[in-house]
């Protein structure tokens, strides 16, 4: 047996045995290349043009020598020559290798054989997962793509009339697959409409394929009136969106209501392939990515401006089906709702779920769009923009003021976005937070950066937030909550506005409804950032349940900005010796730290609620 190369999702070497073994990174790609181009025999300066294409020529060659000298120690430790070098020539030795590849360039077998083979292999992109290396190597795969995608459209299409009975599933994943790239090809959605007519689904298949093309094509009913999508002059229309819907993770993936719902999401996924307008990620690369444990910077590698996240959550005896569709480039949940999974009526329910999921999808994506148009057109902005988001999910000052530094950089290079003008209100409004000086410049600044905010874009969410957010620690609760309210009309299922809403409201003593809409943010941000858990464990200490407040810190990454607030929950259960572990660890950070001035600081609206927090404190020992 030989070595095997693969070159579709993850590139590597694996053994006769199947295991991957160490192989140089940049040989393999040698190895790829010269598979993929049909090569015996490639020069030197091709390989080094391929791969250092950023550099001086000379670098590169530096740079080839020392890849072939590892590539040749790793040959011999190996006890195998896959590549011979000579003074002017890489050559490609016969036999030592084989390749995923080809199964793709084999012509053998009648059109149904070739194209359940080359569907099979070509699930995932070539080179999936391999950084950029440059511009030049960055096309090269480009076009391989688009040369394996050619190769799948033709098959598909020469086999579709007699594969429809047997590989069905495997038609439709093959053209889900080619719609996700080129939503408006009439040809494979006629082959997509004719597999889904001989499952029977003729009422589907018509509703969905015979729709017109501005209109959404709906699994189940048809809608009382076309959803209308944007379509814009084909000379000026950017690239449709990407959409991925994620199947839910569920740990009981065999029970009736986890195979109903992956299916139904998979229905769903089928349905939307209909548009011109979005383009959908099929349903094995959907499958693929719910498995990736950094999600951002998966969608971001993917080009993906829209995830619909689904899991399964546990009601009494009942299970129900949670969706929400996500905005990735502000994280901004852009429609939610909760479908019931009634055990006997799963398949009755089944068309209007899908009805109203593939509905929202397509009326969010289409009120969306003008949002995303001006991310996608300053994409240097955005990428600064996303940085500071991710640096602001830790309450610490050195995040967050990298997070102000991003910010500041998306503005140079987009002045008027007003997402980063929101996000560098929130960098001041939380290191006035931290350091708990009372620095009411901090608080000036990031006022002022709110309200540009909400001059440059009146219809975003994100300036009303901060402004609100401010507004409460200024003690101007009324203009806080107005704020709020405002910024929760606007988006009424982004999670951080209902979160600092709720926050709000328990400062202007209503610690009941503030804790609901706290709960409410977690639970459409499950994997929620600290301040969520810490403006919830403040909720619960003002209803007495100091328990649950201490449960809730515990959720946090970073405790430590909820010390004084673990010190007064141990201190009101009666541990003065937790409690004062607490005490001693706020010293630490803040050696200054003065009761009577912080409690001048917490912007409580009533004085019970300020009384009820001072005796926690001083019964914990400050």
């Amino acid at each position: 047996m030989t070595y095997r190369l693969q070159t579709l999702g993850r590139l590597r070497l694996l053994n006769e045995a199947g295991r991957e073994v160490a192989f140089p990174e940049k040989g393999l790609l040698i190895l790829c290349f010269a598979i993929a181009n049909g090569y015996r025999e490639q020069s030197r300066a091709e390989a080094a043009r391929l791969l250092w294409d950023g550099v001086e020529p000379s670098q590169a060659y530096v740079n080839l020598r020392k890849t072939i000298s590892r590539i040749t120690a790793q040959q011999m430790e190996l006890g195998r020559t896959f590549l011979t070098f000579s003074q002017s020539s890489i050559l490609l030795n016969p036999g030592t290798l084989t390749s995923d590849l080809d199964a793709v360039t084999d012509d053998g077998g009648d059109a149904v054989a070739r194209f359940c083979r080359i569907a099979t292999v070509l699930r995932d992109d070539f080179l999936k997962d391999t950084k950029s290396h440059g511009k030049a190597l960055d096309a090269w795969i480009g076009r391989q793509r688009e040369t394996h995608m050619s190769l799948l459209r033709e098959s598909l299409l020469a086999a579709a009339p007699a594969a429809a009975g047997q590989h069905r599933e495997l038609l439709k994943s093959a053209a889900m697959r080619l719609l996700e790239r080129s939503p408006s090809d009439e040809e494979v959605r006629k082959v997509l409409k004719n597999a889904l007519e001989s499952e029977g689904r003729h009422h589907d298949a018509q509703v969905i394929f015979d729709s017109v093309s501005r209109s959404v094509p709906i699994i189940g009913n048809q809608p009382s009136a076309p959803v209308e999508i944007l379509v814009r002059d084909d000379a000026h229309q950017r690239k449709p969106p990407r959409l991925v819907l994620l199947p839910p993770n569920a740990e009981r993936a065999h029970s009736p209501a986890a195979i109903f719902a992956s299916s139904l999401i998979e229905d769903v996924t089928i349905g939307l392939c209909a548009l011109r307008s979005v383009s959908v990620i099929a349903p094995y690369t959907a499958a693929q990515i719910g498995l990736q444990a950094d999600k951002a910077n998966t969608y971001e590698r993917h080009t993906i401006s829209y995830i619909l996240d689904t899991r399964l959550t546990d009601e009494g005896d009942r299970q129900s089906l949670f969706a929400q569709l996500i905005f990735f480039a502000n994280d901004e949940v852009i429609w939610a709702d909760r479908f019931n999974l009634v055990g006997d009526g799963l398949m009755q329910s089944r068309r209007g779920i899908a009805h109203r999921i593939a509905a929202a999808i397509a009326s969010q994506v289409e009120q969306n769009e003008a949002v995303r148009g001006s991310y996608e057109d300053h994409a240097d902005s955005y990428r600064s923009y996303l940085l500071g988001q991710r640096h602001l999910k830790d309450l610490n000052l050195p995040e967050i003021r990298r997070a102000r530094k991003s910010f500041r950089e998306a503005l140079g290079q987009q002045a008027g976005f007003a997402p980063a003008m929101g996000g560098l209100a929130r960098t001041y409004f939380f290191e006035w937070l931290l350091t708990a000086r009372n620095d009411r410049e901090l608080l000036r600044l990031a006022e002022r950066h709110a309200r540009e905010a909400v001059a440059a874009d009146e219809t975003l969410a994100s300036g009303y937030l901060e402004l609100g957010v401010v507004k409460l620690y200024l003690r101007q609760f009324d203009e806080s909550v107005e704020f709020l309210d405002r910024a929760e009309a606007l988006s009424p299922h982004y999670a951080n506005v209902l979160a600092s809403y709720g926050d709000t409201l328990v400062q202007a003593s209503r610690p009941m409804e503030g804790l609901q809409k706290i709960k409410t943010a977690i639970d459409l941000n499950p994997i929620s950032p600290d301040n969520y858990f810490w403006a919830a464990a403040g909720a619960s200490y003002s209803l007495g349940q100091y328990e649950e407040a201490l449960g809730y810190i515990d959720r946090m990454r970073d405790r430590t900005p909820a010390d004084r607030l673990s010190a007064a929950s141990w201190g009101m259960l009666g541990d003065r010796r937790k409690a004062r572990q607490f005490v001693r660890k706020t010293f630490d950070v803040h050696p200054d730290f003065d009761l009577d001035r912080w409690m001048a600081i917490v912007p409580f609206r009533e004085e019970w609620q300020r009384e009820h927090y001072r005796e926690g404190l001083k019964k914990a020992g400050f």
